[in-house]
């Protein structure tokens, strides 16, 4: 396989699309498929508009929006920003699917992607994104979102196998506006887009989680509904989390930063714990009950109260890397590209060390010689424990090798 990266840092939403597209295309030219992301700075038609003079408009664009992106040697979060990969290889195929049912059923529309797909009867890794964004915030009200749970269960249900997923909810902007979709040949809203990666390839998957327990104290869902919790131990959540911060400074956050709540799927005391993280996008308008920012959190769960813990974000990349690599050079495979997809969280330079996790990717992989292209998102979706999952407050490293 070979790839082409380029970015552009252009105010112009037209130029920065044909300077990335450009830079991409002298590495590598007639590719058969372009990844691109941008971020809320630009304008996506503009970028698409760019992309497509360059490149012609015989290749299928994939991506759309994104907080910031990744490479090899850049981390762009601040401005105007886009990155444009053009992949090219005798052995992959690509093969590609959309619904525009999201905004409806969410579920049918991992139904659709899946049965879409199926036909194709190639087994390799499927890479799902979709709009985050549901209904943007407002001064009025809180962003309402599309639940990756039931975008994944109705891919589940779909006649679709496949070994591996991963995948993202796209998301522009921390303020939650509206993103956009690049869906092949055009320019889409309100969609979810299946790409299947298929060929003699693996996929070697790692995730890098950002955040640990506050403390061991677990709490009970005592009431629910949708992504808005209200209740845990039969208590007002907001006063619990209260009680256990010892102060209210953080309500003032929307989204709320510094932590999050998590489910823990270990067992307390394992090696390695998963914890399926929820970031507080903010509370009620009377402060009565939390947002959440994926509505599947059930009545009954035990929820931690975790921190974000760049520190912790750092050490996690440097171990879990390094025994990533070792394993794909153990099996004589040859990785072609990574892709990391991290959380928007992460983006922000609030603390001097929270893109430390980040440089230290880059660090590895440009070291092993690998390509990088990443991107910031609002959800982040990977494997775990046999199930394909939606996460926040992680990042999903996957690395692309041709099988022996």
């Amino acid at each position: 396989m070979n790839i082409g990266l380029g970015y552009s840092c252009q105010a112009c939403s037209l130029q920065a699309g044909q300077e990335a597209a450009n830079l991409a295309s002298h590495l590598l030219q007639q590719p058969e498929l372009i990844l691109a992301f941008c971020n809320h700075h630009l304008n996506p038609h503009d970028v698409y508009l760019g992309i497509r003079a360059v490149l012609g408009d015989q290749v299928p664009i994939i991506g759309g929006s994104a907080i910031g992106i990744i490479g090899n040697d850049f981390v762009l979060t601040d401005g105007p920003a886009v990155v444009v990969a053009a992949l090219r290889s005798d052995q992959l195929r690509c093969h590609y699917a959309s619904s525009k049912a999201l905004f409806k059923d969410p579920k049918l529309t991992g139904t659709a992607l899946g049965n879409q797909l199926a036909k194709v009867a190639a087994p390799g890794c499927l890479v799902v994104l979709y709009d985050s964004i549901k209904h943007p915030a407002s001064k009025q009200r809180p962003a309402v979102l599309n639940p990756s749970n039931l975008l994944l269960k109705g891919l589940a249900e779909s006649q679709l196998t496949v070994p591996t997923v991963i995948g993202a909810g796209l998301l522009g902007d921390h303020l939650f506006q509206s993103c956009w979709q690049f869906t092949g040949f055009k320019v889409s809203q309100q969609q979810a887009l299946g790409l299947l990666l298929a060929g003699p390839l693996q996929s070697h998957i790692t995730v890098l989680h950002g955040c640990r327990p506050v403390s061991d104290t677990e709490y009970t869902i005592s009431s629910i509904h949708g992504q808005f919790l209200y209740a845990l131990d039969n208590e007002p959540a907001v006063q619990v989390i209260d009680q256990a911060l010892g102060n209210n400074e953080w309500r003032q956050s929307a989204p709320v930063r510094n932590f999050c709540l998590g489910r823990r799927l270990a067992k307390p005391g394992s090696e390695q714990p998963h914890y399926i993280n929820r970031l507080i996008s903010g509370l009620l308008p009377e402060q009565d009950g939390l947002i959440l920012f994926e509505d599947d959190y059930q009545l009954g769960d035990k929820v931690l109260l975790m921190y974000r813990d760049p520190a912790a974000a750092l050490d996690c990349a440097r171990v879990q890397i390094k025994a990533l690599l070792s394993r794909i050079q153990q099996s004589g495979q040859t990785p072609l590209f990574a892709l990391y997809i991290n959380c928007g969280g992460r983006a922000e330079k609030r603390l001097s060390d929270e893109q430390a996790e980040t440089r230290e990717i880059q660090r590895q992989l440009t070291a092993a010689g690998i390509p990088l292209l990443g991107f910031y998102s609002g959800v982040e979706i990977a494997p775990i424990q046999g199930q394909a999952r939606g996460l926040d407050w992680s990042g999903v490293l996957t690395i692309i090798c041709r099988a022996n």
